[in-house]
């Protein structure tokens, strides 16, 4: 392969925000390799995600464009053209072939993003991770190369049958039929749905490739439900996993009081176990890449398309709490982490310039061009986002009306931009009349400043923005794909 056709590696850490990485000095030793690999890699300590939820996050990362641009703030209700994405792009204009590898509804689910990839691995469960992996058997090159006309299941059941496992190779082929259908955190507990699960069949995948390839792994690990394994469970522990599995905690939960702020706090310390999980399985797929010795031949980024807020104060109205990822345009929610490998990158680099995860296409081709400088997602006008409330969610706004008294707190337009200082970043944040600007030192400084032009800044530069007319309305998705939505609290 010539440095003019890289492959292309999208990593998005679901949910992981920069603040509980050791990447951006978190007290805790959560992410030891990527501490390591940044080191030679390009790391953006300022990076910034589009939007504050998945749908709309990564349909900014995937177009290049703003969340008021693409307009598709939610899988119920809208759908993204394919064609308006890098996917698109490289598929028809360079000869690349795509997949998209994840336990994320919103990439692989009904009517979701997969409709951007050639291949899609999409949500999966496995009771017996030593037996047979019905993920890893669909995926396998031999399987892909198989040319027969019966049933892939008939397939499946053979090859269990011959194997040292076969009862438990076919409880793992019907937990995973039964995950498609189901879906609760007592269901959640049981099923492996860690990376492992998809990085298997992503190497399968690569190996079958006689082309260069872009893909994008999306992975679940620290998303809520948080169950790390216990070799990664260092700061939560059992009990605290039974608790969140009794309670099935969602945010519309803890903002109607039927989960208390304490517990919902206390869920931080697991969600940190689940980070250094997801960590460890970076190192494997790095030493698999390097193995394949196609590391110097692939832009590989790793990042987050939102953050997690565990009771943090809003700095616009300042007795508003932050739960989950439902609300609001908060640093626990925007500020992510972005590590970028450059193809044949031979030296570590840092920018501290406020950089956003919407410049991903231009990375891209900046990649497939040879002319990339390091500066790719520094953009030449303000970084901003805007968050995806009820306003915009309508099924947000009848989960949250289910739980919540008044719903009129959730609502409102929220929007930030930020701007470069010297040794800082400032943000601009507006939500409906309430403007402030905070001044951000790093992942855990941040100050209001006396500065009362936010709101004017705000509006000035969003008006900058209007709607590409690149998503259409969504028809009705069918109901396994709700009950995961609601599952994971998102209707």
């Amino acid at each position: 392969m010539t440095s003019a056709a890289p492959n292309i590696l999208l990593v998005v850490l679901d949910s992981t925000r920069a603040k509980n990485t050791s990447l951006h000095d978190y007290e805790r030793k959560t992410t030891p390799f990527l501490d390591q690999f940044s080191e030679n890699a390009t790391l953006y300590t300022q990076a910034r995600a589009p939007g504050m939820t998945s749908y709309p996050s990564h349909a900014s990362i995937f177009t290049g464009m703003e969340v008021k641009e693409h307009g598709a703030h939610d899988l119920l209700t809208h759908q993204l053209d394919p064609t308006s994405t890098i996917w698109h792009t490289l598929s028809e204009e360079h000869g690349y072939t795509t997949g998209v590898f994840s336990d994320n509804v919103n990439l692989t689910g009904d009517k979701s993003l997969k409709s951007c990839f050639d291949h899609v691995v999409g949500r999966r469960g496995r009771l017996f991770p030593k037996a047979d992996d019905p993920d890893i058997f669909f995926n396998s090159p031999e399987y892909l190369e198989n040319n027969n006309k019966r049933s892939k299941y008939i397939d499946f059941l053979t090859h269990c049958l011959r194997s040292d496992r076969p009862i438990r190779g076919l409880a793992n082929g019907a937990a995973k039929q039964l995950s498609l259908s189901l879906s609760s955190s007592r269901l959640e507990q049981q099923l492996d749905h860690s990376a492992d699960r998809f990085l298997n069949p992503f190497y399968s995948w690569i190996d079958s490739q006689n082309g260069p390839w872009a893909a994008c792994l999306n992975l679940m690990d620290t998303h809520l439900p948080f169950y790390p394994a216990k070799e990664y469970d260092l700061w939560g522990g059992k009990e605290l996993q039974q608790k969140q599995a009794d309670l099935d905690p969602t945010s519309w939960k803890v903002y109607g009081e039927q989960v208390s702020w304490e517990d919902w706090n206390a869920f931080e310390n697991i969600y940190d176990g689940t980070i250094r999980q997801v960590d460890s399985y970076l190192e494997d797929l790095v030493t698999e890449l390097e193995e394949r010795e196609i590391l110097d031949e692939t832009l590989l980024v790793i990042t987050s398309d939102h953050g997690e807020g565990f009771g943090e104060y809003s700095r616009v109205r300042p007795d508003f709490p932050i739960a989950g990822h439902i609300v609001g345009l908060h640093e626990s929610l925007l500020h992510v982490p972005l590590i970028v490998s450059y193809p044949n990158q031979s030296y570590g680099r840092e920018v501290s310039d406020a950089a956003t995860l919407r410049c991903f296409p231009e990375a891209v081709k900046a990649a497939v061009e040879g002319e990339w400088d390091g500066n790719e997602f520094v953009p030449d006008r303000p970084v901003v986002a805007s968050a995806s409330t009820i306003d915009h969610k309508k099924k947000n706004a009848q989960r949250a009306g289910k739980f919540c008294d008044d719903i009129d707190p959730y609502g409102g337009e929220i929007q930030a931009v930020y701007k470069n200082e010297t040794g800082s970043v400032k943000k601009y944040l507006k939500w409906d009349d309430n403007a402030v600007t905070v001044e951000i030192k790093d992942a855990h400084t941040a100050t209001v400043i006396d500065q009362d032009n936010a709101h004017e800044v705000v509006t000035d530069v969003f008006d900058r923005y209007s709607d590409l007319g690149v998503s259409s309305h969504q028809d009705r998705i069918n109901n396994r794909t709700l009950e995961h939505l609601e599952s994971l609290g998102y209707v």
